[in-house]
């Protein structure tokens, strides 16, 4: 009888330990063209617990039971898989049917429970999937160039509403996703809510240095993506879009010559424009001396006397800058 009940006691210890041990599940993410989607939530249905795919799809997410994962991404439909390792999850465009939070129910934001979406009375943010908040992870990897973000970390400021009102909260950070265009606000800098960018005008943040960057809709240049001001005053504006793409890794070698990167890189590709206040028109422009010349040409004798003190000036988005400032 007592061997039984000792046998019977290690019989539920062992079920009690394996049932504790987590599993995990890893893999990648691609596209139907076999493309890495970076970035795509991955989420452990019962429990939420999360990750987030790296530069080149792949994921690592330890789980605390057998339940099916579900792998979110935008631009793409949801995908939920049953958990193992070595996993390859393949999206299909399409919309995430992952129901977005009522903005009146504001403690289901992930670890805030205050009212993110109310703000000086204001109300204007998109509350992300999955649970409420999306979990970004904005760090710096060492084997990526460049980043997706606007700044390393996340930055101090504020937004200004579509009717023109300054809406400011020294509680909340924010970051810029140069890749989707989504402006992003937190306030614990681990869950994020993506800002509605129709209700808004403009936002700025402060870089590390405590200067101040100032970002607009101008859908002229690009109707879902940011554009930094660089100048503004009653005669010109000047702006600067940068576009932001992935290249992932290409390194070739075949023992005697060697081609392309070891490392995936962010590379950004700045254009600039001009904007005359008078005539409201838009001119893109490089940064030559023949094309800024003509894009201010209403008024030349300034622009000479401005390139007369600074001769020894190199011509780049500085130069461009400081001009439009003296002109306006």
């Amino acid at each position: 009888m007592k061997k039984y009940i000792l046998s019977t006691i290690f019989t539920i210890a062992a079920v009690q330990l394996t049932m504790a041990q987590s599993i995990t599940a890893s893999g990648t993410v691609k596209n139907e063209k076999g493309e890495a989607v970076s970035s795509a939530l991955i989420q452990e249905a019962d429990t939420k617990t999360v990750t987030y795919t790296d530069s080149t799809g792949f994921f690592t997410l330890p789980l605390k039971s057998s339940s099916p994962i579900l792998v979110i991404a935008k631009g793409y439909k949801d995908e939920k898989v049953s958990p193992k390792e070595n996993l390859v999850v393949v999206l299909k465009p399409g919309k995430s049917s992952a129901k977005a939070l009522t903005l009146g129910d504001p403690d289901k934001i992930s670890g805030t429970g205050n009212t993110l979406n109310q703000i000086n009375g204001f109300s204007f943010y998109n509350v992300s999937v999955a649970g409420g908040g999306t979990l970004y992870n904005i760090s710096h990897k060492e084997d990526t160039k460049g980043s997706r973000y606007l700044v390393d970390s996340w930055a101090k400021g504020y937004v200004v509403d579509a009717k023109g009102n300054v809406v400011k909260n020294d509680n909340f950070s924010y970051n810029y996703d140069k890749i989707n265009g989504s402006l992003l606000l937190t306030q614990d800098k681990r869950a994020a809510v993506d800002v509605d960018r129709d209700k808004i005008k403009s936002f700025t943040v402060y870089d590390a240095l405590d200067q101040p960057q100032t970002y607009e809709l101008v859908t002229e240049i690009n109707p879902t993506h940011y554009t930094q001001v660089l100048a503004s005053g009653d005669k010109y504006r000047v702006y600067k879009f940068t576009k932001t793409t992935f290249e992932k890794s290409d390194f070739k070698s075949d023992g005697m010559t060697s081609s392309g990167n070891k490392y995936d890189e962010y590379v950004d590709e700045p254009t600039y424009y001009v904007f005359n206040v008078k005539t409201a028109s838009l001119q893109k422009i490089t940064l030559k001396s023949k094309a800024i010349k003509q894009a201010f040409a209403a008024d030349a004798d300034k622009v000479k006397l401005f390139y007369s003190e600074h001769t020894d000036d190199e011509i780049n988005e500085s130069f461009l800058k400081d001009l439009a400032e003296s002109l306006n």
